[in-house]
């Protein structure tokens, strides 16, 4: 008895205070151009998944800040070495990390990995800078 009545104290306290939630409510206001906040923009970035510990990191490479309007972006590096090193260090050190490659395609401009990160498909995209530096991006899958 006890808990039925508990039960009917919770259910009308819960529903006294939906009714008095429904009825401070206004309309939705459509949103308009004016309101809306620059493309690219938001107030909360989207969850960014962590680059996994002991990932394999190219010697002498440097860490770069992660741009926040790129959550695919999971590890970023920069190396003065050129040609084709990066790509080669990641064809050994992947599978050498636990990380099984699914695709190889090396490149002039632009040398891409996609690999198997925890059931995941990932890729390492090295690529040139402006500044005449070589990129290493490690980022989820895209095409």
């Amino acid at each position: 008895m006890r808990r039925a009545c508990a039960a009917m104290a919770v259910a009308a306290l819960v529903g006294g205070c939906l009714a008095a939630d429904r009825s401070s409510l206004s309309p939705p206001v459509p949103s308009t151009a004016s309101s809306a906040s620059p493309a690219g923009t938001s107030s909360s970035p989207a969850p960014r998944r962590p680059l996994p510990t002991g990932f394999p990191v190219l010697p002498g490479a440097t860490a770069i800040q992660l741009p926040v309007d790129d959550p695919g972006l999971i590890g970023l590096w920069e190396t003065h070495e050129q040609g084709s090193a990066a790509y080669d260090f990641y064809v050994d050190a992947l599978p050498a990390a636990g990380y099984p490659i699914v695709g190889l395609y090396p490149g002039g401009g632009v040398a891409l990995i996609r690999f198997n990160a925890a059931g995941e498909i990932w890729q390492m995209v090295a690529h040139g800078t402006a500044d005449g530096q070589v990129a290493i991006e490690i980022r989820l899958d895209r095409p």
